[in-house]
């Protein structure tokens, strides 16, 4: 059975908020994104900041719905992540809850010299 607590002790869910975005879409010249993970997650030196990136496919055109398609990376120390910059792999970062999330971000242009 559903119940719900008075005030202030009653509960409402709260949506992170996640804006999606292609990094191509920032620069043309991003054509890939690396991500070295610095701290550890998982409350060892900070909570939440997870990485979520979602597939350029049809059940996710509205990301307002819920995400059909994608994965979720959890920092860890020593972890790497390389991604293309395109809509293929559309991306955000889950609000940091505490503690300090580094992580050394690198684009990369992949096109010949002029």
């Amino acid at each position: 059975a559903a119940y719900s607590l008075p005030p202030p002790f009653s509960t409402k869910s709260v949506r992170d908020v996640c804006y999606l975005m292609s990094d191509l879409e920032a620069d043309p010249d991003f054509a890939v994104h690396t991500s070295v993970f610095l701290s550890d997650s998982a409350g060892a030196q900070y909570a939440g900041g997870t990485a979520l990136y979602v597939d350029d496919h049809l059940s996710n055109a509205i990301p307002r719905n819920k995400i059909q398609r994608g994965v979720s990376i959890d920092g860890y120390r020593g972890r790497i992540v390389v991604s293309s910059g395109g809509a293929e792999n559309r991306r955000c970062r889950l609000p940091t809850r505490a503690g300090i999330r580094a992580v050394l971000q690198i684009w990369w242009n992949c096109a010949g010299s002029p």
